[in-house]
């Protein structure tokens, strides 16, 4: 039997991240208008640093995908529950 490590709950995720990483996992569902800007991400009118961000893609609430060649940020299937979680 094959035993998988235990992830929290989006509720116990929501309880561990900050006001500021609150409001950038809003922002990325929120905007289509994306691009990155030298190390940071320009997300609609927010400027996420790419700390921020490597912070989000850890607790696997978002991921980097390229659409046409340009990279943007998705939320994961966690990062939607946790969106849902925060309204």
């Amino acid at each position: 039997m094959r035993t998988f490590p235990e992830r929290p709950s989006a509720v116990e995720t929501a309880k561990m991240l900050t006001h500021t990483q609150q409001d950038a996992l809003r922002a990325i569902a929120f905007f289509r208008r994306q691009r990155k800007l030298g190390k940071g991400w320009l997300v609609g009118d927010k400027r996420l640093s790419e700390k921020m961000v490597s912070r989000l893609e850890q607790l696997d609430l978002v991921e980097e995908h390229f659409v046409r060649g340009m990279p943007v940020l998705q939320l994961t299937i966690t990062g939607q529950a946790m969106k849902l979680q925060l309204q």
